[in-house]
């Protein structure tokens, strides 16, 4: 008789990724390690319901420079589900249809901690966590984990199962606004872009206000 295949295991990191820099790059290695990942899997959105006036650079120029940024790490990979999709990116739609392709993967959407504040926000967050864990990280400025807990407004026993799935990170205080602001502003982003991206940028007159 053979064997069942093995559970893989997925993260999926979501944003606007205007640009991709290094905080997600290390976000993205802290979550694999932690959670014992087979893959991470980018996924740009078309408009992001939180930013849809603050994206600046196209969904053509953001995938890019996302596939610029993984391509020599096999454990990234990028996804353009919701840019194909067009409109407003709502997550639920997404992982929906990744659960019905993948019925047997267990999937876990990866936020800075950030974010635990608004999830009780977020579009039919209940169906979300139907079909996958949300695990958060630390981000700069708190150290300590039970210090975030009376950020979440979830209700029980959603609450609970995303406080149990809250981990330290390595603290890295980059921001893709920074970014855009310092291009803006003809100042450096070296190191805090990839060399590709970096390059990528200055070629398409990216973010120079």
């Amino acid at each position: 008789m053979n064997e069942p295949a093995p559970v893989r295991r997925f993260g999926l990191f979501g944003g606007s990724f205007d640009p991709v820099h290094s905080g997600h790059l290390i976000i993205a290695q802290d979550a694999a390690e932690k959670l014992e990942l087979d893959q991470v899997v980018f996924i740009p959105a078309a408009i992001p319901p939180h930013k849809q006036h603050l994206q600046q650079a196209s969904a053509e120029h953001r995938l890019n420079m996302l596939k610029l940024a993984l391509k020599s790490d096999r454990r990234f990979f990028v996804s353009d589900v919701e840019i194909s999709r067009g409109g407003v990116s709502y997550f639920v739609d997404t992982v929906s249809s990744m659960k019905r392709d993948m019925p047997a993967a267990e999937l876990f959407l990866i936020v800075g901690s950030d974010t635990l504040v608004d999830l009780h926000n977020w579009y039919r967050i209940d169906e979300i966590m139907k079909y996958c864990e949300i695990t958060s990280f630390l981000r700069p400025g708190e150290d300590d984990i039970k210090s975030i807990k009376q950020k979440v407004a979830l209700t029980d026993p959603l609450r609970q199962r995303v406080l149990a799935n809250t981990f330290e990170s390595h603290m890295v205080g980059i921001s893709s606004s920074e970014i855009r602001m310092r291009i803006a502003e003809g100042l450096g982003i070296r190191y805090l872009v990839s060399a590709e991206v970096e390059q990528y940028i200055f070629e398409h007159g990216l973010y120079q206000g």
